[in-house]
């Protein structure tokens, strides 16, 4: 008697689990890359690991005066 209410109980469940409706699922995968900064990247997302860009440094010498010696 007890294995049927048993039975009973989990083939309900079962039912019930079935009958709910389903939810859109959208795939992300963690692997991608993100945009934007990140551990070794500048502000916009270029691998700089030590020191100023070479942008920043043609811009640093750009902007100095040279000086007559």
């Amino acid at each position: 008697m007890d294995r049927q209410w048993i039975a009973a109980l989990a083939i309900a469940a079962l039912i019930a689990g079935c009958a709910a409706s389903p939810q859109p699922f959208e795939y992300h995968d963690d692997r991608d890359e993100k945009p934007g900064p990140g551990l070794f990247s500048g502000d916009r997302g270029g691998v700089v690991v030590y020191g100023e860009s070479s942008k920043q440094t043609e811009e640093k010498e750009a902007t100095e005066d040279p000086s007559p010696k």
